[in-house]
């Protein structure tokens, strides 16, 4: 019998699972210092079947299912288009909405692995450099006009065709991403872009492999 365990600050959405699938799931901690791949490993027995549920950037998702066939890694996401039309405010990966909120936007997706291509920022603006790109994140959004100065990209909300790149596409759908170091916290578009510019976030283009999944294990 596979153990469960959760790797999320979303406390809510693991009391969710428990009642409605009638488990128990142990909590790992959350070390930001860390990388959270090895957060991870570092609290699971080693080689032991188990079942995680977990809200992590999908590159290191990805990581930790090639680095750990073992673990049934089920990632936690909550619809964005769902929740906006829910509260009328914008979604907020960090925000804790409540438990009505999350039963209704609540996907799961199990990943069974990817490829990764990892990105300079220059390099990005290139490839996004005269393309229609939609990033369903406002913050993210406008971030990506500042970095991309007079560098003619075409950025929308959302895009219903095939026409549009996609930045942080909603789901699992391949595109390229932006994933911040978990010690980052809100941040303006110009702070963002500067966080962007210097580093501290990852930029990646991802093909991953993955599908929705049942709530319950």
């Amino acid at each position: 019998m596979r153990m469960i365990y959760a790797y999320t600050q979303h406390e809510n959405t693991i009391r969710i699972i428990e009642s409605t699938c009638n488990v128990a799931i142990t909590r790992l901690r959350q070390d930001r210092s860390r990388d959270v791949v090895e957060d991870v490993l570092s609290q699971l027995p080693p080689n032991e079947p188990a079942i995680l549920y977990a809200v992590m950037p999908l590159d290191r998702a990805v990581q930790l299912v090639q680095q750990a066939p073992w673990v049934r890694l089920r990632l936690l996401q909550l619809d964005g288009k769902v929740v906006e039309s829910l509260t009328g405010r914008p979604y907020d990966p960090k925000t804790q909405y409540d438990d009505e909120v999350v039963r209704k936007a609540l996907r799961v997706y199990e990943v069974k692995g990817g490829k990764i291509r990892y990105l300079a920022v220059d390099e990005f603006i290139r490839e996004l450099a005269g393309k229609r790109v939609a990033v369903f994140n406002d913050a993210v959004r406008q971030a990506i006009g500042i970095l991309a100065g007079e560098t003619p990209i075409e950025l929308v909300k959302t895009c219903e065709d095939s026409s549009c790149v996609e930045v942080n596409p909603l789901g699992f759908k391949s595109g390229y991403r932006i994933s911040f170091s978990g010690t980052v916290g809100r941040l303006s578009p110009e702070q963002m872009a500067e966080v962007i510019r210097g580093g501290q976030a990852r930029i990646y283009y991802l093909e991953v492999d993955a599908r929705e999944a049942p709530l319950c294990p």
